[in-house]
């Protein structure tokens, strides 16, 4: 099984945004140099405490302090854009790093209302109104138009457009989602497929969505093989305390974004000490149950259960981890784990 890493440029305590790019290099050139598949960057509007809010800028400039990984964006929220502007952007990526681009799309706004009205270019509240997420399937149809250079016939455009720069070969797009719709898009239009455990824990949901896209590819009869690529909170030490340990800062700013609150972590000495009651710690266990927590030997077999009943890929880990020594070396540990898968 191959591994990648989504980054959501988490910030620290006493971190400045400066310091947290600083350190989203830093790790994406660690993960270059150990042979990990990909890096992607994340998209997340309005945070005090993700300071990712342009990933494909930040793509770019990975694109160019590493040799040989794929950097892509987990992903670029579409309905916000124009898909025209999108593939322009991710074409000339791809001209700069030929064969090394994803492009990954989603239909999640990133963020609260308001940042979703000013990037739609709305200037008041009485210009939110119903949000376009429905119209995601039609937005990534022209986007995969624009990248092919064939739109359909029956658009008002087609065979009177020229894309540029034209490029020898196209971004790798991807479908990011958390159920059937988002499956079902990738399935019909050939596409490689993500699923975000990490937004969606229900695994068995995740099996059933995953299944529902394979059997999907299959039946439209598309060349190739599917792919999929899960994404999950990942810690992996040298023990299973440890990895508990490291995990605690993260586990922090997760019972804080159940609360509406998205915060900068703590170092795992001072997390969680707001979790006192009973049914609190019951809600920390039950998180940290569905993540991937321990030794490489406790992850493998929690990756063996998972691959067991569903068709997964890759795992692509989500590991904000308060020392990057220790982030480092969890995916170190994470791909000797999957290794075996």
């Amino acid at each position: 099984m191959k591994v990648s890493v989504l980054d959501q440029t988490q910030l620290m305590e006493g971190m400045t945004p400066e310091d947290g790019f600083a350190r989203t290099v830093e790790i994406a050139r660690h993960a270059d140099q150990v042979g990990l598949e990909r890096y992607w960057l994340s998209e997340h509007h309005g945070s005090a405490a993700l300071a990712g809010s342009a990933p494909e800028i930040l793509a770019a400039y990975l694109l160019a302090r590493t040799e040989r990984i794929r950097i892509g964006t987990g992903g670029v929220m579409l309905t916000h854009y124009a898909p025209f502007k999108v593939a322009e952007s991710f074409r000339v990526m791809s001209a700069l790093a030929p064969g090394r681009v994803d492009l990954g799309i989603g239909k999640a706004p990133g963020g609260t209302h308001l940042p979703t009205i000013l990037l739609a270019g709305g200037r008041s509240l009485e210009d939110w109104g119903p949000r376009k997420t429905d119209r995601f399937p039609e937005m990534a149809g022209e986007l995969l138009g624009y990248l092919a250079d064939g739109l359909p016939p029956e658009h008002p455009f087609s065979g009177h457009l020229q894309v540029s720069p034209t490029v020898r070969e196209a971004p790798d797009v991807w479908i990011l989602g958390t159920g059937p719709s988002s499956a079902q898009l990738a399935a019909e239009h050939g596409l490689s497929y993500a699923f975000a455990h990490f937004i969606n824990s229900d695994e068995e949901e995740m099996a059933e969505t995953l299944g529902l896209y394979t059997d999907g590819w299959r039946a439209a009869g598309h060349a190739g093989k599917p792919r999929t690529i899960v994404a999950m909170r990942a810690f992996v030490a040298g023990t299973d305390d440890e990895a508990d340990w490291i995990a605690r800062s993260a586990l922090h700013g997760q019972f804080w974004t159940h609360r509406g609150r998205q915060v900068k972590l703590p170092p795992p000495e001072e997390a969680l000490t707001d979790v006192q009651t009973e049914k609190e710690r019951d809600e920390i266990e039950m998180i940290r149950r569905s993540w991937l927590i321990g030794s490489a030997d406790t992850v493998q077999k929690r990756l063996d259960a998972l691959t067991e009943h569903a068709p997964i890929d890759e795992v692509m880990a989500v590991s904000p981890i308060f020392d990057s020594a220790k982030q480092k070396r969890s995916l170190e540990l994470l791909k000797e784990a999957a290794a075996g898968i």
